[in-house]
C-alpha cells in the first residue's frame, strides 16, 4: 500500500531514529530510493521541515533532503526521469518559499548546505535568499560548508599531502555561490593548520576572483596572529605578479604589509633539488606544449611539468619524485618527443604562457607555486611577445632581414613543406569563422578567396623574410587555403547546413 509524502517521510525519519545511527540517511535513501524520488510531495515536505521543524526532526530531514539530491542527480545522469522531477519539485518549492518570510538565514542557510554538500547547484532563488542573508551568516559564523567539518573529513591528510586537502576542498567551494565563496576561502585559509596555509597559497591562483578574495583575506588574518609559513610569505611577493590586478591583489598587498611589518617575510630559500636536464616539446596541432625539468640533489629524484596552451597559458603544473618520478623519465611515451632545451629558454616560455593567460584574466594554476620553488624560479614575471618580438630574441642582429633576395626567396619556398615538417601545421584549426566573414561579404569563388586573405594581413605581424609580400603568394598559403575550406565544410555539416 503506497504511502503519502508526509507518512513516507515520518517512516523514513523513524528507520533512521530507531537505527541508532546505523542507518543513515544515504542508506535510507539508497534502500527506498525510487519511492522517495517518484512520491509527489517528497521535496516540499522536506523542504518545509528544514522551516517548521525543530531538533533532530530537522537535522534529519536535511541529511535525507541532502541525500536524495544527490541520488536525484545521479538517477538524472543515468537518464532516469525520476531525478529529474525530484528535482524539479525541490526548486519550485524553495521559489514558493522565497517569495515569503518563512525563508531566514538559518533555513536557507541549511537549504544551501545541503544542495552544496550534494555537489548540486542550488536554485536561483535560493542563492539570492543567501547573499540577502550573507552578512547575518558570516557574523554568526555559519557557511553553506562548514571549514571544520570539511576539514575534520580529511584529518588523516593534513599533514601528509596539501594537494589532496586542496583538490577535495576545491570541488567543495566550486558547489557555492559566487557570493559565498570568498568567506569559506577565508575561514580555511586563515586556519592555523599549516596544510592550510599552502591552501591559501594555491587559492591566491583560482579562477574565482571571489576565492582569491577570500584567500587573500585568510593571508592577511595568518599575518596578524602571527601564524604565517615563512616559505609561504616568502613566495606572495612573487605570486602577486602572477594574479589579475583586481580587489584580491590590493588585499594581499595590505596582507604583504603587514606580514613585513611584523617582520614575518623571510628570504627565498634554496631550492631543495638541483636542475639536471630540461626540456620541451615542439608544439601539437593544438598548440599545446610541455615543458619538463629533471631534478637531482635529494634521496629520489624528481620532475617537474609545465604544460602551456593556447588562450589558456599554464594550463598544468606538477611536481613529481619518487618511483613515479621514475616512470615518467622511462616509461612515458611523451618524454621520448622531448627536445633538449636551455634553462633561459625554459624560463621564458613559462613567462610567455604566464602573461597569455592573464591577458584573458586567467591566473596560472596552483601546482606553478611548487614548480617555482624546486626550481628556483624567483624572478618569474609574466612577460608579453608578440611575433615580432620572438623574431627579435631570435635574430637579435635581423641577420634574416640582410639575407640576399635569392636565400629568402628560397626559405619562403621551403614553406610548402611545412605541413610534411611539422605538426602544428598539419593540425591548423582557425580561419573557420575568417572564412565564413569572406564568403557572406562576397558572391564569387574570387571573392571569397581575396577577403579571406584580406582579413588575415592584419594578423601576420612582422614577417622578417616577406619585405611586403603578399600572404597569399607564400606556398604554405596554399595549403591553409585548402584546409580552412575543408574544416568549414565539415562544421556545415555537423551543424546540418548541407
Amino acid at each position: 500500500m503506497s504511502k503519502s509524502a508526509p507518512d513516507l517521510i515520518r517512516a523514513c525519519l523513524d528507520e533512521m531514529q530507531d537505527s541508532d545511527g546505523i542507518a543513515g540517511a544515504g542508506e535510507v535513501a539508497e534502500a527506498h530510493r525510487s519511492v522517495l524520488l517518484g512520491t509527489e510531495g517528497v521535496a516540499a515536505v522536506l523542504a518545509g521541515y528544514a522551516i517548521g521543524a525543530r531538533g533532530a526532526d530537522r537535522d534529519r530531514s536535511l541529511e535525507l533532503f541532502e541525500a536524495l539530491i544527490g541520488a536525484a542527480l545521479q538517477d538524472e545522469k543515468g537518464g532516469g526521469r525520476l531525478g529529474a522531477r525530484f528535482l524539479d519539485e525541490a526548486a519550485r518549492t524553495i521559489r514558493l518559499l522565497a517569495g515569503t518570510d518563512r525563508l531566514d538565514a538559518p533555513a536557507t542557510h541549511d537549504l544551501a548546505r545541503a544542495y552544496a554538500r550534494a555537489g548540486a547547484e542550488a536554485p536561483p532563488e535560493l542563492v539570492e535568499c543567501l547573499a540577502g542573508h550573507m552578512a547575518e551568516l558570516r557574523k554568526a559564523g555559519t557557511l553553506p560548508i562548514d571549514p571544520d567539518t570539511e576539514i575534520g573529513r580529511m584529518s588523516v591528510v593534513l599533514d601528509l599531502d596539501p594537494h589532496y586537502l586542496h583538490g577535495k576542498l576545491d570541488e567543495r567551494i566550486g558547489t557555492l555561490p559566487e557570493e559565498a565563496r570568498a568567506a569559506f576561502a577565508c575561514e580555511v585559509a586563515c586556519r592555523e593548520e599549516a596544510a592550510c596555509g599552502r591552501i591559501a597559497m594555491y587559492w591566491l591562483l583560482d579562477e574565482s576572483a571571489e576565492v582569491r578574495l577570500g584567500a587573500a583575506d585568510g593571508f592577511r588574518e595568518r599575518a596578524l596572529r602571527g601564524i604565517v609559513d615563512p616559505v609561504s610569505a616568502a613566495m606572495v611577493p612573487l605570486i602577486r605578479n602572477w594574479i589579475p590586478a583586481d580587489a584580491g591583489r590590493t588585499l594581499l598587498d595590505e596582507a604583504l604589509a603587514e606580514a613585513r611589518r611584523r617582520e614575518l617575510v623571510a628570504p627565498l630559500p634554496r631550492p631543495e633539488w638541483r636542475r639536471a636536464e630540461i626540456y620541451g616539446s615542439i608544439p601539437d596541432m593544438w598548440g599545446t606544449q610541455m615543458l619538463r625539468v629533471v631534478l637531482q640533489g635529494r634521496e629520489e629524484p624528481a620532475v617537474a611539468t609545465v604544460v602551456t596552451e593556447p588562450g589558456r597559458g599554464i594550463a598544468r603544473a606538477i611536481v613529481i619524485s619518487g618511483m613515479e618520478a621514475i616512470g615518467e623519465l622511462t616509461g612515458s611515451e611523451s618524454f621520448d618527443t622531448l627536445i633538449e632545451t636551455p634553462w633561459e629558454t625554459f624560463e621564458e616560455q613559462v613567462a610567455v604562457a604566464l602573461a597569455e593567460g592573464l591577458a584573458a584574466e586567467r591566473p596560472p594554476v596552483a601546482g606553478l607555486i611548487d614548480v617555482a620553488l624546486a626550481c628556483g624560479m624567483w624572478e618569474l614575471r609574466p612577460r608579453a611577445m608578440t611575433a615580432g618580438d620572438w623574431l627579435s630574441e631570435l635574430d637579435p642582429n635581423e641577420e634574416i632581414a640582410a639575407l640576399p633576395e635569392p636565400e629568402r626567396e628560397e626559405l619562403i619556398g621551403g614553406s610548402a613543406a611545412w605541413r610534411d615538417d611539422y605538426v602544428v601545421v598539419k593540425g591548423w584549426s582557425e580561419g573557420t569563422a575568417v572564412l565564413q566573414e569572406a564568403m557572406d561579404e562576397a558572391g564569387d569563388g574570387d571573392g571569397v578567396k581575396a577577403g579571406f586573405f584580406a582579413r588575415l594581413e592584419p594578423r601576420r605581424e612582422d614577417w622578417a623574410l616577406l619585405d611586403g609580400r603578399a600572404l597569399e603568394t607564400i606556398p604554405i598559403m596554399a595549403y591553409i587555403w585548402e584546409r580552412t575550406k575543408r574544416l568549414l565544410a565539415n562544421e556545415e555539416l555537423l551543424r546540418g547546413r548541407k
